[in-house]
């Protein structure tokens, strides 16, 4: 006997049973269905959110992330070498009275007085007015065992107009990059100086150290008016200050 047949041989009330059955399956169907599929988004949610942890982890840890960037010392004491760009019979460049050599050293003097009242031991790369070869500065802050380099330098550019400081950092190195944004950041705030951001630098003094390290172009001696600005005692003691602060930031807590 067909289907349609038995159902017209059943009575109302056996007919509502069944229709009453197949709305409890089909229901039931439909909410199986919905919790496979809530299991499958949700499955898929935990693994994207994995993969995310993942990847969070692994680019903190190429970069350096969070508190690793901070600079830590070797011993008791930050040790913390300043380099003053040029010297000697290497005059850098000029601008009416201002000569870079002369900035560089006046500026890094004035910041290692500045470090040594915060408790840090200051190793000069150039202690007075004499002509250093590159490779002897890197020699003289590797030999120095100093847990970070800073080097002082001016800008030149042909446009005239041109003007801001500018830090660079070693390639490739996380805690240098973390020290030029720091030390910028700082320099900007103290001094009013035009930001001219961070760059990755090729300089020997801080591609051949090996420590993190930094060479900080404090404006631009081709521009007359931040020349003359360079030249001014008051101007370079706040650039000083400036990246005396931001070295004390990148530095890690004992």
């Amino acid at each position: 006997m067909e289907r349609n047949e038995r159902e017209r041989e059943m009575s109302p009330a056996e007919r509502r049973r069944r229709m009453e059955a197949r709305r409890r399956r089909q229901k039931e169907r439909e909410r199986k269905r919905r919790i496979r599929m809530m299991i499958l988004i949700g499955g898929g949610i935990l693994v994207l959110a994995i993969l995310g942890l993942i990847i969070f982890g692994i680019v903190r840890l190429v970069s350096g992330g969070g508190k690793a960037k901070e600079i830590s010392a070797k011993g008791d004491t930050f040790v913390i070498a300043i380099d003053a760009g040029h010297g000697g019979e290497d005059i850098g460049q000029s601008n009416g009275d201002t000569v870079e050599k002369n900035v560089t050293f006046d500026i890094a003097s004035k910041l290692k007085t500045m470090l040594e009242g915060q408790g840090c031991q200051v190793v000069m790369i150039r202690e007075d007015d004499t002509r250093i070869a590159k490779e002897d500065r890197a020699l003289k802050a590797n030999e120095s065992g100093a847990d970070l380099l800073v080097s002082i330098h001016g800008g030149y550019s042909d446009d005239t107009g041109a003007s801001g400081a500018i830090s660079y950092y070693k390639k490739g190195n996380a805690q240098s990059q973390y020290l030029a944004e720091t030390v910028q950041k700082a320099l900007v705030k103290e001094s009013g100086a035009m930001d001219g951001g961070t760059l990755e630098g090729s300089f020997s003094i801080i591609a051949d150290t090996q420590m993190p390290a930094i060479l900080i172009e404090v404006g631009f001696l081709s521009n007359t008016e931040e020349a003359a600005k360079l030249f001014d005692d008051s101007y370079q003691n706040d650039l000083a200050k400036g990246i005396a602060k931001g070295i004390i930031m990148s530095l890690k807590e004992s």
